[in-house]
Parts: C-alpha cells; structure tokens; sequence
C-alpha cells in the first residue's frame, strides 16, 4: 500500500514516455483511426461494397497516357492575397499553389505540387486518361483587375462528351470555388492527386489521405491500403495532410462516394460524381483552426487535437490570446504554463504533506512488514490502522499527478501541431519553437530540474527503488533532445513552478515542526 503512489507514478511517467516516444521515434507507423463502437461494423460493410473497379486503377505511372492532344499545352497564374495557384489546361487541374505567408528553410514561400497524377483529375472507370487531355482554356477574367473574382474557365468536346470547368477565386481565402457541367461520362471521380496537400512529411503524426464523417476524423496509412476503400453516408469532406498543411475537396453537389485507393505506395482520394452540374470547394491552406472554422464545413476538424481536446482547444484559444496580448508565443507558452499549474497548488500541497507524513511514517511501517511478514492480512489491517491514526490518504501523493495529466497531454498536443508555433521565435538561440533546440540547451535544463524536483520531493520508496527513480530524468532528457523547443520550453517553466512549490511546502513543514 505505501508504494502505491511510486507505482502510479511510474505508470504515468511510462505513459508519458510511450506517447512522446511513439510521437516522434516512430512517425511512420501509424495508429488506426479510433472509432466509436457503433461504426465500426458499418466500416466494415462500406469496406466490402468497393468500387467495382477496385482493382483497375493503375498503379504504375507508365499507364497514363494522352487521350488527345489538339491543342497547346498551356498554363495560368492566378494571385490573390494569400495564394499563387498554377493551372494547367492538360486535365484541367492544378499543377501547384504556392502559400505567400509561409516560407520554407530557404525564405521561399511554402510550395504544394501535384505529383504525376496532378490535382483535380477527372477518372473514368479505373483509368487516368482523362488526366493527360488537353483542354481548351478562357484566361480572360484570371486576374482580379476589374472585379473581387476570378475565374478561369475550361472546356473538352468530342463526338459524345462535354465538359466545362469553371474556376472561380476571391481576393482573400485559400480556397477555390469549382463548378463543373459534364455530360457523355456518366459517372466518374475527380481526384485530390497524388500527393498534393502535402509539404513535409518530416515529424508528422499522420501524411496522407483523412475523411471526416460525420464526427469522426479518420486517417489512412498509404502504406497500409492495398485495396480500394469506399465510404458513402455522412462523409463531409475529403483531404490530403502533414503537419501543417493540407488540400480538400468539400461537396457542395450531391456526392455518390468518397473513395481511397492505392497508387506507387501511395493513397490519393477521390470524389464521386454524375453527369451535370456538380460544385465543390477546394482548399489548399495551413491547419490554421480558427481560419478554417469561419467556412462552417467542419474543415477545422483537419487541426486534430486529440483525446483530450476538450480540454486542448480552450488551452489553445487562450494560448492565443496571450499572443495578441505579449507578441512572443514563447512568453505566452511561460505564462499559459503558470496559469495552468495555479489551480492545482492546492491539491499538490496537499498531496505532498501527505507524501512527507508518510515518509516520516516509514520506521513503523518497516517494523509491520517485520512482525507481519508471515500474515499479509493482518499486516495490511495494522497498515489502514496506521495511516487512520496518523490521518494519512497513501493515494494523495500520486493524485495531483494524476488529475494534470489531461491538462499534459492536451498541451503536449497544442504544441506539436500548432501552425501558430511554425517558424515563432522565442529569444536568444530559439528562432523557432516548432523544431528542436539546436545547441539542446533547453532539453538538459528540463532533465536537471526535473532531478531537482525529484530530489526534493519526499519518497517512500526503498533505496533500490529510488535509484530507479534517478533514472527518469536521464530518459526524459534524451526523449526531449528531438522535441519542439516550445514542448520542452512547457515543461522547464513546470519543473521550475513544481520547484518553487515544493521548496514553500518543505519549508513550511520545517517550520511547523
């Protein structure tokens, strides 16, 4: 019993060190999306009803070909505040879109390319022909010069098939509004492309292919989808992610199914659509929450906050006003972390005079074990007896632990998905607080309070078990080296606020004895 809060301590220490490990050491193997009970049988039937043509889609870039090329391969810029997006007349997609605010290691602005099946592609039955036509291209209204829109416009006729694709833009959003009128086809899916939506795939929790439906945020592994996955009722939207940036087609028009399929190790998604008039939205933005959230299409669900974001989105909208209020995400981070500790310092002095009445209990706890040691039931009675005497909770010290790990976890969220965090400079040799500490100097300030803290802490753990103990700072030290300075920079300024604390408690003591 009076190890009990040694063990609970250390199971919420091994919880921390598989999710932060697991987060960062091995990024490409990816958790399945959690799903409510409920749904999962129904995943499992909208997996079996498959597209028949599951097993037609190419999966080798040599079976992409020209349907017909009569006319000039031609491409169009059209700028607005935020965004530069090149179209391309062969296939009527995008080619790329270049996202002016943010920059790359270089300075340049970030850059989203499709890949050899460009974004936007229209598929018949299994195949990408389609993608390769060369169609004829209106550019007249692509600049903003006479109007708050831009369109360009597109069109494709043969003997049988028509088709026009009108692209239409404002001045200020990341998102292009699309409307097409086919007739000839019948049914047929417009692609989000290969790879496009994706930037960096370096320490993201999940790249690839997400669907939301209904509630339900669900990732998929490319590596792990070998057939074609379809997904009918309820699906808002469709996208591509890393980190920080994504790409989407949001249905306006009535939509038969969403589909996910394999192509050279990689997933692209897709919408299904009929002849006539169908609209969609496309996005191409950063997982900016509060941006998206103004569209009213759950597209701010792409910010995934995890299980805890109940508690994450609060803490993240307040973590934002602090910003406004300080300008520097790193003071704000500082503050935040204070303001977060305060409403625990009562339960945490408490917790830790039980703690240190209970260290002080430990001769005659020892004496028990030695008199009891042949009657584990008598000893336990004798034990209860002691701390009611003593008027001691053996469980209050690992409580306090125990109520903050919430508030841990949605913070630990916050700040290694946060695009606000991108880039933002704290001070001195801390230019961004998204990526780790170049010189590690926060990583061995957080392990060396953290064995302060430790130290100053009252156990009630044996010698062995103390030396144990020792060790988690050394772990905790070499797990944070890769983390976001903004993530260590959290958990210094609470080692440091749990220092302090503890420093008053055991003076206090001191003083009442």
């Amino acid at each position: 019993m009076e190890n009990a809060g040694l063990r609970a301590f250390l199971a919420v220490l091994l919880s921390m060190v598989i999710l932060f490990g697991s987060q960062y050491l091995f990024t490409k193997y990816y958790k399945p999306a959690i799903q409510p009970t409920e749904q999962k049988e129904e995943r499992k039937k909208e997996e079996k009803t498959q597209t028949p043509q599951t097993h037609s889609f190419p999966t080798d870039k040599k079976e992409v070909k020209p349907l017909v090329k009569e006319t000039k391969y031609k491409e169009v810029v059209v700028e607005n505040e935020v965004f530069k997006v090149v179209l391309s007349n062969e296939g009527a997609s995008i080619k790329s879109v270049e996202l002016k605010k943010y920059k790359d290691s270089k300075g340049n602005p970030i850059k989203i390319s499709s890949g050899q099946i460009p974004a936007l592609s229209i598929i018949k039955d299994g195949k990408f022909d389609y993608a390769k036509v060369i169609f004829n291209i209106d550019d007249s209204r692509a600049t903003f010069k006479k109007s708050n829109e831009a369109e360009v416009v597109f069109t494709y006729t043969d003997d049988t098939i028509s088709i026009k694709r009108s692209f239409i833009f404002n001045k200020t959003d990341y998102v292009i509004d699309l409307k097409d009128e086919i007739n000839g086809i019948g049914s047929h899916y417009v692609s989000l492309g290969e790879n496009f939506g994706i930037f960096d795939k370096t320490d993201a929790p999940h790249f690839g292919p997400v669907i939301l439906k209904e509630a339900e945020r669900i990732e998929i592994n490319p590596s792990k989808i070998k057939d074609t996955v379809t997904y009918r009722e309820g699906v808002k939207w469709i996208a591509q992610e890393d980190k920080y940036f994504f790409s989407a087609i949001v249905p306006l028009s009535k939509a038969e199914k969403f589909i996910i399929f394999p192509y050279n190790g990689d997933a692209i998604g897709a919408v299904e659509f009929q002849d006539g008039i169908n609209q969609y939205r496309v996005f191409t933005a950063p997982k900016d929450y509060d941006y998206l959230k103004k569209f009213n299409v759950d597209l701010q669900h792409i910010v995934d906050f995890g299980f805890f974001s109940i508690i994450a989105r609060p803490l993240f909208w307040f973590l934002k006003l602090l910003y406004t209020l300080v300008g520097n995400y790193g003071v704000a981070i500082i503050i935040l972390t204070i303001l977060v500790r305060i409403p625990f310092i009562p339960i945490v002095n408490r917790g830790q005079k039980s703690m240190q009445k209970l260290s002080e209990l430990q001769p005659k706890l020892m004496q028990l074990k030695e008199q009891y040691k042949n009657d584990p039931q008598r000893l336990q009675k004798e034990m209860m007896e002691l701390y009611r005497k003593y008027k001691i909770n053996p469980m209050s010290g690992c409580l306090p632990i125990l109520l903050q790990i919430p508030v841990f976890f949605a913070l630990y969220k916050i700040l290694t998905i946060a695009i606000e965090l991108r880039q933002a400079p704290f001070m001195l040799w801390i230019h961004d607080l998204s990526v780790k500490d170049p010189y590690y100097i926060l990583p061995i300030l957080m392990g060396a309070t953290m064995l302060i803290q430790q130290k100053m802490t009252p156990s009630t753990a044996d010698p062995t078990q103390q030396k144990i103990m020792l060790l988690m700072p050394v772990v905790f030290t070499f797990l944070f080296l890769s983390f976001p300075s903004g993530l260590v920079l959290y958990w210094l300024v609470n080692n440091i606020f749990g220092i302090v604390q503890q420093f008053y408690i055991n003076q206090k003591i001191k003083k009442a004895k």
